[in-house]
């Protein structure tokens, strides 16, 4: 029983360290770019906003803003575990207000649909670096 004991923490000792920085890095990149083309191409995004949403673009432009800035904070190592969860809220929060609704319009049904799964498992991945980050930084 100890033998094995030995052997799962040996190995979860190594998905630690296999999961932190390369997984941290690629999610900050992938956020980066995502923040960048949200704001080069907010005229192109205004179409898929919902009619209740009040002021438009600036809701591109902010959400652009914060990836990037999110970006900046998990790959700096500076608040990562609240930057995820807040990431993931706010992804989860485009969901429920931008592609949910998409899925009920013809025009926009598929890439709505793409986008749920898309969002939702980014938003799973940041709880999960938020709980990696949480347990390395803690010990």
């Amino acid at each position: 029983m100890s033998k094995s004991g030995g052997v799962h923490r040996f190995i979860g000792n190594k998905m630690k360290i296999l999961s932190s920085k390369p997984v941290r890095f690629i999610y900050a990149i992938l956020f980066a770019i995502f923040g960048i083309n949200q704001i080069i191409n907010a005229t192109d995004y205004q179409r898929y906003l919902p009619s209740f949403l009040p002021i438009g673009n600036i809701w591109i432009y902010l959400i652009g803003a914060f990836m990037i800035a999110a970006s900046a904070s998990i790959i700096l190592k500076k608040y990562t575990k609240t930057t995820c969860l807040i990431l993931s809220l706010v992804l989860l929060l485009v969901v429920f207000t931008i592609h949910i609704p998409g899925l009920f319009n013809p025009d926009f049904m598929q890439i709505s649909m793409i986008n749920v799964l898309k969002d939702t498992g980014l938003a799973g991945g940041g709880l999960a670096i938020a709980g990696v980050i949480g347990v390395s930084e803690a010990e």
